[in-house]
């Protein structure tokens, strides 16, 4: 038996395996996805996810974060899985069955690397032609993001360590396309951030009384009130 054929091995064909990422940030008016210009075939200079093939001793999401690393420099505050890739015809070298993630970020820029030769952070609501079938995870992506953003308080990564409800307000608005009353979505979350703890009011002696509200997200009151309700 050779070095490399592990016991019980099936001499059976296998496909490759690849991970995506789909990266969201919120630059206080827009939510954006970063994608990177393909450096090499196919769609040489066509924008796709961020994303490569699995090495061996790795997990999908380990190779994930390898490979946006690599290839932007960036490391998420939050990731997790959004779908499996399967078609048949998905990749023109082989065939490729790709897990992709979705992660939040901070408003950073990233730099291109390994086989990227450009990245470049692009409105959800207005994105350019796609490689591969990343155009159909996309379309997948938004509507988690919408999802998550209802039943998971995760979204918050995506803001500053402080911020306001505008803010906040200004993210829901842009993410479901949709006009949402302020002051009664204002007074959601103060009602709900005063229940629960997820989240609390930032103290500042130095403001005076009509300058804004700042807020921080309590990831401790969260897992524990999902502890004692049946969702969020």
């Amino acid at each position: 038996m050779g070095e490399n054929v592990k016991p019980f091995q099936y001499d059976y064909w296998r496909p490759s395996v690849a991970a995506d990422n789909v990266v969201y940030r919120f630059d206080g008016k827009t939510m954006q996805v970063l994608l990177i210009k393909r450096g090499n075939e196919p769609f040489k200079g066509k924008w796709a996810l961020p994303g490569g093939f699995l090495e061996e001793n790795e997990t999908l999401q380990e190779g994930a974060l390898r490979e946006l690393k690599e290839e932007t420099g960036i490391v998420p505050r939050y990731t997790a899985e959004l779908c499996t890739c399967s078609g048949v015809d998905r990749d023109p070298r082989t065939r490729v069955i790709s897990a992709v993630f979705y992660s939040f970020v901070r408003d950073v820029e990233g730099v291109a690397g390994d086989d990227a030769a450009d990245i470049c952070w692009f409105d959800i609501h207005n994105l350019p032609e796609l490689a591969f079938d990343h155009a159909e995870v996309m379309e997948k992506a938004i509507h988690r993001l919408r999802v998550s953003m209802k039943y998971s308080p995760y979204f918050f990564y995506l803001l500053d360590d402080v911020f306001t409800l505008p803010d906040l307000w200004r993210m829901w608005t842009y993410v479901y396309k949709k006009k949402m009353d302020r002051r009664n979505f204002q007074k959601h979350w103060i009602a709900f951030g005063a229940v629960t703890g997820v989240i609390e009011p930032v103290v500042d002696s130095s403001k005076s009384p009509r300058s804004p509200k700042f807020y921080r997200f309590n990831e401790a009151a969260y897992l524990k009130y999902i502890k004692s309700n049946s969702c969020w």
